[in-house]
């Protein structure tokens, strides 16, 4: 009952997080295998939306995440791609992480290229930052990364 109700909006927030289908599809099992395996813990029922909408997010970034380190490890390199465009993009994304200053860097280094994938509390506590602000830091990171990466003519 609780698949029947709740699988598409599961699905969306994976889709919503930059994941393909396939991977959202991978996403909504786990985030079901998941509420199984936590179903006593839940207190309240009314909450179950938000906690699976939750799951789903965060496994999505995982998975975003793991998708991102194995393109640019040169791990996933598509046959249609032209080998020397994708690592010329690989080539000007260091370059943008180098111009950023050092806490951006630092933050999109270990939450973006730690092969371990730190939680937030990791990350936060590897660089003396409140757990609460990474989120915000990491939007204004990438933002400014994005900034630098458009000014660049090679993209």
């Amino acid at each position: 009952m609780l698949v029947e109700r709740y699988e598409r909006l599961v699905f969306s927030v994976a889709l919503r997080n930059g994941v393909s289908r396939e991977e959202a599809a991978d996403i909504t099992q786990m985030t079901f295998v998941a509420l199984l395996e936590s179903i006593e813990k839940l207190r309240e029922d009314q909450r179950v939306a938000s906690w699976l909408m939750t799951v789903a997010r965060r496994l999505a970034w995982r998975q975003r995440r793991r998708s991102e380190q194995e393109c640019l490890r040169g791990e996933r390199v598509h046959s249609t791609e032209d080998p020397i465009a994708s690592w010329e993009r690989v080539a000007v994304l260091h370059e943008g992480l180098q111009r950023l200053g050092r806490a951006c860097r630092d933050l999109l280094l270990a939450l973006y290229f730690d092969p371990a994938s730190p939680s937030y509390a990791a990350v936060a506590k590897r660089l003396g930052r409140p757990v609460g602000g990474i989120g915000p830091m990491r939007a204004r990171c990438l933002q400014r990364l994005r900034a630098l990466l458009g000014e660049d003519a090679r993209l």
